[in-house]
């Protein structure tokens, strides 16, 4: 679950939408430009949209690096000038769409793909839809501490106490005078978060929806490459496990996949913030790899590396216990 960073709701936000709707509709007075290209002038008009705002970095992205599928490097300080990318669906967002989020003051332009955004959009994704407008933002992070550029995006993503998106307004084709944070989203020189955002540590145990057993560290083991397994669920510490951001932690050890095969056996490793660390907590209970579309599952008995379907074999439910 990500964790609910502070939220802003500006007035620019009904103001501008307002704005949109009045241009929009001109009485028979406006000029004889506007009246000349009526089509164009209303599809450049601000309009609001709520949206599921997530973040990237290059920790995260995939592969590592600031590689996009649509603009070169991702980049940019959210002025007009010089948005910052962001990631989503091109039939949502076309590429080259520019954005203004009034929850961060900045300005983002779409350059990237994003997995989640395609199926959230186009389908039923993990994060709900259709047509549930999702965008992926970058953060940068080079330099920066690996868990502390992964942590900074989960503390910035806005979530309800259910686990479910918490959807905020953005503006579409907005002005250009808008107000900007002149604040980094992070600072890789100071490991600094935007806002000073940071996320929670949860503790508890996630038991298999299909098996009924829990996602376990048999015999509480404190060794490097112990295997993940299926065991009855218990108040024992071999079941309860940390989540931190976007990593599984047991005795310093991190919950990481052997490969990005289907199939890959899930272990508890020595935790370094590399991308096969990397998990994501869905709304519908499944736990994603960050890199690609792939989830931890139960097949046949073992915890595996496995399609992500949403069904009981693959989903999970979290029960919370103290530290």
């Amino acid at each position: 679950m990500r964790s609910i960073a502070r939220i802003w709701v500006l007035a620019s936000v009904v103001a501008l939408s307002a704005i949109g709707l009045v241009a929009a509709s001109s009485p028979s007075g406006a000029s004889r430009a506007g009246a000349a290209r009526p089509a164009a002038a209303a599809a450049k008009q601000p309009k609001a949209v709520e949206v599921y705002a997530t973040y990237y970095g290059w920790y995260d992205n995939t592969p590592p690096g600031c590689a996009t599928a649509y603009s070169g490097c991702a980049g940019g300080s959210g002025t007009y000038k010089h948005p910052i990318t962001f990631a989503s669906d091109k039939h949502e967002f076309p590429v080259g769409t520019i954005l203004y989020y009034p929850t961060i003051e900045k300005y983002v332009r779409m350059g990237d793909d994003c997995q989640e955004c395609d199926q959230d959009w186009s389908g039923k994704g993990p994060d709900g839809g259709p047509h549930l407008h999702h965008v992926d933002i970058w953060i940068g992070g080079k330099g920066g501490n690996e868990f502390d550029v992964i942590n900074c995006e989960d503390g910035l993503t806005q979530g309800l106490p259910d686990g479910k998106p918490l959807l905020t307004p953005f503006i579409v084709n907005p002005p250009s005078n808008l107000p900007v944070s002149t604040e980094q989203l992070f600072n890789s020189h100071t490991n600094h978060c935007f806002g000073g955002a940071t996320t929670s540590t949860s503790y508890g145990r996630y038991k298999n929806l299909e098996s009924g057993r829990c996602l376990a560290d048999p015999g509480d083991s404190a060794k490097a490459g112990t295997q993940a397994r299926l065991a009855p669920c218990s108040t024992g510490a071999a079941d309860k496990l940390a989540f931190d951001g976007a990593f599984f932690v047991v005795h310093k050890l991190c919950l990481q996949t052997q490969s990005g095969h289907y199939g890959a056996a899930i272990t508890f490793a020595k935790c370094n913030g590399n991308d096969r660390e990397q998990w994501e907590i869905n709304p519908n209970g499944t736990i994603a790899w960050i890199q690609y579309a792939r989830c931890i599952a139960d097949v046949s008995g073992k915890v595996r590396l496995w399609h992500c379907t949403g069904k009981a074999a693959d989903r999970w439910d979290f029960t919370s216990e103290p530290r």
